[in-house]
């Protein structure tokens, strides 16, 4: 027989006419017993209330407040017996919890009709009652359904216990004060150990903190100290809130999870610190640098191992951290458990990538047979897609990570060399190869990297090198005028003949983008210029000694932000690592989902010109959003402002090859989304919209004019769909001179909460979430409607 069955049998005896079997003071003391009991072990069995950690105490303390609340029920006035019941019917919506709710009313409801009454009767309704109040659903806030319930067996205990006998009250008072002198003892000792650890805890916490801007700073003797210290802190802590006066707390309701907390922490905290300083010790972050352009390898796979017992720990803090954090918990303990977290969503992903890294950079750097790798210098002042026109390449080839640059050369003797260009086969990225072909991409290495994808445009580079003279390769790197910049820190200046200053970090890139084709007026003579600042800075750094990765990335992680540097592996789990990095410059961003809206706009020069540098861009995208129907609509406006002049320059920066005016630019102009184009328009008139894919986005592309100090403006109506409550713009980026500004604004309709996050500092006006600022980074605004 169930629980259920139990109660349901007691409860037809309790209500039947006074019968012989119940005439007896015994019979009616052990009805009373069972009923009490039926009640207490029906909570304990039904009821999800989980005030403690421990699932064995969650059971007692259950089945206790039924069984107490249906004892007092006995005695108490009967009026009481209906409030429990009758509070928890209007806010219960599970049809065990209405049950007992309506079997405590009618038992309750019957002794009233019949004017008759028992303490078997009266426990059941009570407890009843409570099984129904235990049952209930989270309402308001946190612990509000606790003092709900709380407050309506008030009126039962009370009652109860006034109406009790002499001997009963004693006999209540007694259980009282024993319960009570038992939890004071227990209490007493928790609060006495968490006194005795307050200091170790504090002090490790800090000491892990200060450990974690050491490993920040690749201070690897300081991080594996402060560690170290914070492992010893912690590890004594743990210590003590295991210690039999302290365990025992464990089992009260609200301290037990608080508790628990602080254990779990100490403990898991104190693993992660205690292997985190040995990895620091053992993996000396200042051992990978390159010296004389060769890498250790050896050092760098002796890391793997405590990289990964990083790792692991920190996921099994990480799972202690999910299963401690009870809404139980008193302020103090879950700020520090949300503090907690954000330290992990900070460090987990960095370890991870810093493993994956270790995994690969053997395997990527030669270590199993050399690893070739095409470099393409690149220009923004003649706008091609994601990267620029590519004016030079060079080859990298790595040897059990030693460097070196067996090849360096113009673009134009690839179009020359190996294959002749219309027999080259060119077949992926497919629906690059359908929407470039008529560019003859095959043949025009200089049209080459239109795409707005460079993983795409790295494909295509992939499959047509070797046809092109050059040898098979295992990855592609774009790098234009402020990547080359950036990289003179390491290889030192570089003297340009006919030039009064050395190129250095801070000029070189107003060099390579303008001073270059003022001061060189004949071709010839700048095409030299540009080779040998790329042949010398790439020459000098395959023999540099390099600094500690986490100085390179702190000085690089700007440019590779702005699309400065790109890299493509053709290893499929280097890529992904390369993607986490943002290292890869692919129009998604590393998002498939096609719930998030891509947008971008990329212009490529159409005249042969280098009149790019002039060139100043906007884009403005309004957005309305129907959570409600899923579905969007909006307008992508792309503008684009001429400022170059209309002489004083020489032809091949001002002029075209289309017989336009000087100064004149003329563009493609692709605009990408994930949504359908309704309708386009140039400055205000509608235009044929040719429609192609590219990497799996839509877009949209028409050619433009733009006279010297002229405006054009690009609009674009989208419609689509998105599923869910949540809309994420990313907004692409493609490097240019000035960088583009760019303004989203989305505007929701309905009356559902809103909240906005992403990496745009965006804000909210009313129903619109709105972001504006330069493009010198990708952007993500994230708006949800809940």
């Amino acid at each position: 027989m169930s629980v259920s069955s139990a109660v349901t049998a007691v409860a037809k005896t309790a209500v039947g006419n006074r019968r012989p079997v119940l005439a007896t003071r015994r019979a009616r003391t052990v009805s009373f017993a069972v009923a009490v009991v039926a009640v207490g072990l029906l909570a304990a069995a039904v009821s999800p209330a989980e005030p403690t950690e421990l699932a064995f105490a969650n059971v007692f303390w259950r089945g206790a407040l039924a069984a107490v609340t249906a004892y007092l029920a006995g005695t108490a006035r009967r009026w009481t017996w209906f409030v429990p019941a009758g509070v928890a019917a209007p806010i219960v919506g599970n049809g065990l919890a209405l049950v007992c709710a309506a079997l405590a009313i009618g038992i309750g409801l019957w002794s009233v009709v019949t004017d008759t009454r028992s303490r078997a009767r009266g426990a059941l309704v009570g407890g009843l009652g409570c099984v129904a109040l235990l049952r209930a659903d989270p309402i308001a806030f946190h612990g509000f359904t606790a003092l709900l319930t709380a407050a309506a067996i008030a009126p039962v205990a009370i009652s109860g216990y006034r109406n009790a006998g002499r001997r009963a009250q004693a006999r209540l008072r007694k259980i009282a004060g024993i319960v009570g002198g038992i939890l004071a003892l227990i209490i007493g000792g928790a609060v006495l150990g968490l006194v005795s650890v307050s200091r170790d805890l504090t002090r490790g916490a800090s000491l892990i903190d200060d450990g974690i801007v050491a490993a920040r700073d690749a201070d690897d003797d300081l991080a594996g100290e402060r560690l170290q210290q914070a492992a010893r802190h912690l590890t004594s802590a743990d210590a003590t809130l295991t210690s039999w006066f302290v365990t025992p707390a464990r089992i009260v309701p609200v301290l037990g999870p608080n508790l628990d907390a602080v254990e779990s922490l100490a403990r898991e905290t104190g693993d992660v610190a205690q292997i985190s300083a040995a990895a620091a010790d053992v993996a000396d972050v200042d051992q990978l640098r390159f010296v004389g352009g060769r890498l250790d390898l050896q050092a760098v796979t002796d890391m793997i191992e405590p990289l990964e017992d990083t790792v692991d720990a920190l996921e099994g803090l990480s799972n202690t951290v999910d299963r401690t954090d009870s809404p139980w918990l008193v302020a103090p303990m879950a700020d520090r458990i949300e503090q907690v977290e954000s330290q992990l969503d900070d460090a987990s992903p960095d370890a991870r990538l810093a493993l994956d890294a270790v995994r690969l950079a053997p395997e990527l750097l030669g270590g199993s047979g050399p690893k070739r790798y095409l470099v393409l210098f690149v220009t923004p002042v003649e706008a091609r897609g994601r990267i620029g026109f590519p004016g030079n390449y060079a080859e990298l080839l790595f040897e059990n990570g030693q460097m070196s640059m067996p090849r360096f050369g113009r673009i134009l003797e690839l179009e020359q060399q190996g294959v002749p260009g219309p027999q080259r086969q060119l077949s992926q990225p497919p629906d690059y190869v359908a929407r470039y072909s008529r560019f003859d991409v095959a043949e025009t290495w200089r049209n080459l990297t239109m795409g707005a994808d460079f993983p795409s445009v790295a494909v295509a580079i992939r499959d047509l090198y070797p046809q092109s003279g050059g040898q098979p390769i295992d990855g592609v790197m774009a790098i234009d005028p402020v990547g080359l910049a950036a990289l003179l820190r390491y290889t030192g200046p570089v003297e340009v003949p006919g030039h009064p200053e050395p190129l250095t970090e801070e000029n070189a890139a107003r060099f390579l983008e303008l001073d270059q084709y003022v001061d060189f007026t004949d071709v010839s003579q700048r095409i030299d210029v540009l080779e040998t600042v790329a042949r010398t800075t790439f020459d000098r750094l395959t023999s540099a000694d390099l600094p500690s990765p986490s100085d390179v990335s702190a000085h690089l992680d700007p440019v590779v932000d702005g699309g400065h540097i790109q890299i493509v592996p053709f290893d499929p789990t280097a890529y992904v690592m390369f993607e986490g990095y943002h290292l890869t410059g692919s129009l998604a961003g590393g998002s498939s989902d096609p719930g998030e809206e891509v947008v971008g706009v990329t212009t490529s020069n159409a005249g042969a010109s280098k009149i790019d540098l002039f060139l100043e861009r906007g884009l403005r995208y309004d957005l309305t959003w129907d959570p409600d129907q899923g579905q969007v609509t909006g307008t992508i406006t792309a503008l684009l402002h001429n400022t170059a002049p209309s002489s004083g320059l020489p032809n091949y920066v001002i002029g075209n090859s289309l017989g336009l005016p000087l100064g004149t630019n003329r563009s493609y102009v692709s605009i990408y989304t994930r949504h359908d184009a309704t309708a386009m328009r140039v400055d205000g008139q509608p235009v044929p919209t040719q429609s192609e894919t590219e990497a799996q986005h839509n877009v949209y592309s028409t050619f433009v004019t733009i006279p010297p100090g002229g405006t054009v403006i690009v609009e674009l109506d989208v419609a689509g769909t998105v599923e869910g409550d949540r809309l994420q713009v990313d907004v692409a980026q493609q490097p240019l001179v000035w960088p583009e500004q760019a303004e989203v604004n989305v505007t929701v309709a309905g009356g559902a909460d809103l909240e906005i996050g992403g990496e745009a500092e965006a804000e909210l006006n009313d129903r619109t979430a709105h972001w504006a600022g330069p493009m010198d980074r990708r952007r993500t605004l994230v708006v949800e409607a809940g």
